[in-house]
């Protein structure tokens, strides 16, 4: 029974570890974990500070939401490039939204994620979450948001050598507010092929260059899977936590260490950004 053998050994990844929180009590955490009987897979609802809603839910939520309940009733047998599409097309089927109107004022609700194909032996990512295989490294990033939030440390660098305190910007964060104008323009990026563009699951077609694959051998022990609010991620989520708490010490305000994260601690809050961690093992007798 060939198709029964299969089955039960894609169910053998297990989870290890499973961690979801959001980055303040005030407002809903973004971030989501889903594991099936055929995949498992982070996904971090990107937020919209300009506030706008759907049915009372953040547009970031909203897209990870749907992206979960989509993932949940996926075909084990889906490539990477059908996973994108039925993701684009769900998320645009639940919010009206495509991505082509230019003038749209809000941001379109969108997500990332990174996923493990179990049938496949395969991880999907899709824009700038991270993972790990075998403690192997391989950390999401945007050029985008390098342009953007390097832009936001040198001005509140600039400031603080100018004189003002470490805690007024970690208060204020006065460069997020330079930086505000290409964060307003940079959804026209999302999905478009080039040196500036972006992927990400908003409703537009993904191209093929944002839709990452990378095998998974059959000598691997493990798997993570995380948002980008692990900017150092580590195989487990003690060490995780601990290096976050680490850097979050040295550089609350994100110009330097962790310039990269774009967000300053603020005042409340337990990190800068909504955090998931899914940990899984595959036991090697059954690989």
């Amino acid at each position: 029974m060939p198709g029964l053998c299969a089955t039960l050994r894609f169910m053998l990844w297990s989870v290890v570890e499973e961690f979801v929180e959001g980055k303040s009590v005030e407002r809903a955490c973004e971030d989501i974990i889903v594991v099936t009987s055929d995949f498992a897979a982070v996904i971090d609802g990107a937020t919209d500070e300009t506030g706008a809603l759907f049915d009372g839910k953040s547009g970031g939520l909203v897209a990870a939401e749907t992206l979960a309940s989509t993932i949940e009733g996926l075909d084990q047998t889906s490539t990477a490039r059908e996973f994108a599409d039925e993701l684009s097309g769900s998320l645009r089927r639940a919010t009206g939204t495509t991505g082509d109107d230019v003038s749209a004022p809000d941001r379109w609700p969108s997500a990332s994620l990174v996923c493990l194909s179990f049938a496949r032996r395969e991880v999907w990512r899709i824009g700038d979450c991270s993972f790990l295989v075998d403690g192997e490294p391989h950390l999401g990033t945007k050029r985008i948001d390098d342009a953007a939030y390097g832009f936001r440390a040198a001005i509140n660098a600039a400031l603080i050598a100018a004189g003002t305190s470490l805690d007024e910007i970690v208060r204020t964060d006065p460069g997020a507010g330079f930086a505000r104008p290409l964060h307003d323009l940079q959804q026209q990026l999302s999905n478009l092929e080039g040196p500036w563009g972006f992927g990400c699951v908003n409703g537009r077609v993904v191209p093929d260059q944002f839709v990452e694959v990378f095998p998974v051998g059959p000598d691997v022990d493990e798997v993570v899977l995380a948002s980008d609010g692990f900017p150092d991620l580590r195989p487990t989520l003690a060490a995780s936590e601990t290096r976050l708490r680490e850097l979050l010490q040295v550089d609350p305000a994100a110009i330097a260490e962790i310039w990269s994260v774009g967000k300053a601690l603020r005042p409340g809050a337990n990190s800068v950004d909504d955090r998931a961690y899914l940990r899984l093992s595959s036991p090697q007798d059954w690989a």
